[in-house]
């Protein structure tokens, strides 16, 4: 039992394993608490409930019954999946738009007979994801927090990520056309469905605290009150839903805040940090988010430098590369772990190394620009 659930969940055992670690050098304190982005946490929880929700409503086998229709080919149906994670998370973040598609993916390909396909695509969405929402200042959360630091304008803002968004949609229509082309095999998934009344208030239901989580990631609404009407609603509409949250996945990232706020307080590493950063703001902003996830990275590093333009750059195609290189990979990630048939290590395997070659095209542009 304990090995199937190290084999299906090896990021939260891995950084379970280093917190405790860093737990020596930074013994448990009341300052723990003020590591955890807990808006965060809470978000993430509402967003998992919501989507679960539309899942066991049926919205997804009927939305995906229409678009598997709507295509001719597994490589246009991959195609339409992986661009709309990328544009999709320029207006409501990488972390929603994975946890729009990536359910929808896994159902979708397995009713279309392309489950093998699962793994490729599914690294492509993590990657669109994360390159189509460093455009916009509120597409994640470290361009929020530089945005907010930095004071740049939005229009300057976009203008700097412009052109890496731009070459990023580039490499992904080139990737896509890579994939497979073979006839869908559909097998009726989202045809011929009825919904009771039931189905149909859970799913109307989902859609609205959707929307109401969607003004919340912006700032409109109250978080703690959106993640109590959630579960208040699901406990009425359908208790199923609060038993099927995948609730590792919020507990991996409380695990990787307390193991970054632990690294910040080693003083002995931030004095380190503070002489090798000057004038290699970038670079080093790429190789701490490969260790520490650009999200704590932006935080770390914009404590010993002014350099905003490069820490925004650096952080946003430092998202690229290992798994932990942006949190919102975990997602896609844990999704896939859930599917029937997943194979980790063969997933963890193909996304370094897609990832590292869009972080070395990414890296030269960066170097010319």
């Amino acid at each position: 039992m304990i090995a199937r659930f190290v084999k299906a969940n090896p990021v939260f055992v891995l950084a379970g394993a280093a917190a405790i670690v860093s737990m020596f050098f930074v013994p448990p304190n009341a300052g723990y608490t003020s590591y955890i982005d807990w808006r965060t946490v809470g978000l993430l929880l509402c967003q998992l409930m919501i989507v679960q929700g539309l899942m066991e409503s049926g919205a997804f086998r009927l939305l995906s019954g229409r678009i598997v229709r709507a295509v001719c080919s597994t490589r246009s149906l991959s195609t339409v999946l992986i661009l709309a994670c990328f544009f999709v998370s320029m207006l409501v973040t990488n972390d929603v738009s994975l946890i729009s598609f990536v359910p929808l993916t896994i159902l979708l390909l397995s009713a279309a007979g392309a489950a093998d396909l699962l793994i490729p695509v599914v690294v492509l969405e993590t990657i669109a994801a994360n390159l189509g929402s460093m455009l916009m200042p509120f597409g994640n959360p470290q361009n929020l927090y530089l945005f907010n630091l930095s004071g740049i304008p939005g229009v300057q803002f976009i203008g700097i990520m412009l052109p890496y968004t731009l070459a990023s949609l580039g490499l992904l229509l080139v990737s896509c056309g890579f994939l497979p082309k073979r006839a869908l095999a559909v097998r009726g998934e989202g045809e011929n469905l009825s919904f009771g009344r039931t189905e149909k208030v859970e799913g109307f239901g989902s859609l609205v605290l959707l929307a109401v989580c969607i003004l919340a990631v912006f700032h409109v609404g109250n978080v703690p009150l959106l993640l109590a009407l959630c579960i208040i609603f699901f406990l009425f509409a359908d208790r199923k839903v609060l038993r099927r949250v995948n609730y590792i996945l919020p507990l991996t990232f409380i695990v990787f805040f307390i193991l970054t706020g632990n690294i910040q307080a080693l003083s002995g590493f931030s004095e380190a940090l503070s002489a090798v950063i000057k004038g290699h703001e970038m670079f080093t902003a790429v190789v701490a988010s490969q260790v520490i996830s650009n999200v704590p990275a932006a935080m770390l590093l914009s404590s010993f430098t002014d350099d905003y333009r490069a820490l925004i750059v650096g952080t946003d195609i430092g998202g690229l590369g290992t798994l932990i290189a942006s949190m919102a990979s975990l997602i896609s990630f844990q999704f896939y772990c859930g599917a029937e048939g997943s194979k980790p290590g063969k997933y963890i395997g193909v996304f370094t190394v897609l990832n590292a070659a869009y972080l070395l095209v990414l890296l030269l542009m960066a170097w010319f620009l």
